[in-house]
């Protein structure tokens, strides 16, 4: 059967816990496939198989109940595998608990596990960053992933830390990663609201001896006449490498790392980057592509700062960026067509910029 259009789906029951996933696949023909798991997590991307060929893939999974806001508290009962393939091929797995670090997400839209329709198209389809992560770790840790869409420091610390938050264990990491939504909150400004939620979330990580990670936003990609992105989300990278300095805890700065990244590609190649249906475009948040790249700098970002054991287990031969070459095209500025985005309320926005709409909501899907 041919897994483009619906993936192969195997599910085996388990308590929440830590576990180490074997996969073994035979390809019927030649083959080009991709294994997922939980709610669309990248465990091995793009892998292929000549036709008669078997191989064997090992990872770490994450089972964990999660709450996500406004709705109800989600038992997640087992270890949910997913392979989309462009072929026919067959596979088995074997599933079995093992005691190791596991590294929880907190953010929200840009880090989250996003859906995807099929037949699979990765430009079309959203993705956070913290979903494609787990296939650049070798076995040895895993990846939990409750960011939300929507979700702001305080939604999240409400609600969706409610699920893991006793569930974390020494030796285990937090990941958090927000601003694009605490920007639409008053209350939340930067060096407000904001940076104490990012201070609640480290003392809490530290009573339990787990090291906590805080990461500045990704930034959108509102590109300037003189082809610089436009400075919407500074004070929050500024706000959270300042609690970190002072609290001594690591801090990967990916607001300058997609900001130089996208500004390198420019705002007409940016877009291959981000969402969109061919006609609709989205400059807030990635599609596959570009949540692939920011995975990517994340963990580079992470042997930077030597934050081990995580750095240790990366694969550091699949992380690897170049910066891209801009494409000089006609009318190249994107900045022109913020009139034809949907005003979202922003309240926070630095007050050197008069623009009104500069985001495109994707709350609810």
């Amino acid at each position: 059967m041919n897994y483009k259009n619906k993936p192969l789906h195997i599910s085996t029951p388990v308590p929440n816990g830590a576990y180490e996933v074997s996969v073994s696949v035979t390809a019927h023909e030649d083959i080009t496939f991709t294994i997922l798991s939980q709610s669309r997590r990248f465990m091995v991307q793009d892998a292929s198989l000549k036709k008669g060929e078997t191989k064997d893939y090992t990872f770490n999974v994450s089972v964990c109940d999660y709450h996500k806001n406004n709705e109800d508290y989600t038992i997640v009962s087992g270890v949910e595998l997913d392979i989309l393939c462009d072929g026919n091929l067959s596979a088995v797995s074997a599933v079995s608990p093992v005691d190791i670090p596991t590294i929880y997400i907190a953010g929200d839209s840009t880090v989250t596990d996003q859906p995807s329709e099929y037949p699979y198209n990765p430009s079309s389809t959203y993705c956070g960053w913290g979903q494609m992560f787990p296939q650049f770790l070798n076995t040895g840790i895993t990846v939990e992933n409750h960011a939300q869409s929507g979700s702001t420091t305080a939604d999240f610390i409400k609600v969706n830390f409610s699920a893991f938050c006793d569930k974390m264990k020494k030796g285990d990491f937090l990941i958090v990663e927000f601003g694009h939504n605490d920007q639409k909150v008053a209350s939340l400004d930067a060096f407000g609201g904001y940076a104490e939620n990012l201070k609640y979330f480290i003392n809490f990580a530290h009573d339990r001896g787990v090291t906590p990670i805080i990461s500045s936003p990704i930034n959108r990609i509102i590109f300037q006449e003189d082809g610089s992105i436009l400075n919407l989300l500074g004070e929050y990278r500024n706000a959270a490498k300042d609690v970190c300095d002072v609290m001594n805890v690591p801090f990967i700065d990916l607001w300058s790392r997609t900001t130089e990244f996208f500004e390198a590609a420019g705002a007409v190649k940016a877009w291959d980057y981000f969402w969109s249906n061919g006609h609709d475009r989205d400059y807030t948040h990635t599609n596959d592509i570009g949540g692939n790249v920011i995975a990517r700098l994340a963990a580079d970002e992470m042997i930077k700062n030597n934050i081990s054991p995580v750095a240790d287990l990366l694969k550091r031969d699949m992380i690897s960026i170049t910066l891209p070459q801009k494409t000089t095209v006609t009318q190249a500025h994107n900045s022109k067509e913020l009139k034809h985005l949907k005003s979202i309320g922003l309240v926070n926005i630095p007050k050197t910029s008069a623009l009104p709409d500069i985001d495109k909501d994707i709350t609810n899907i």
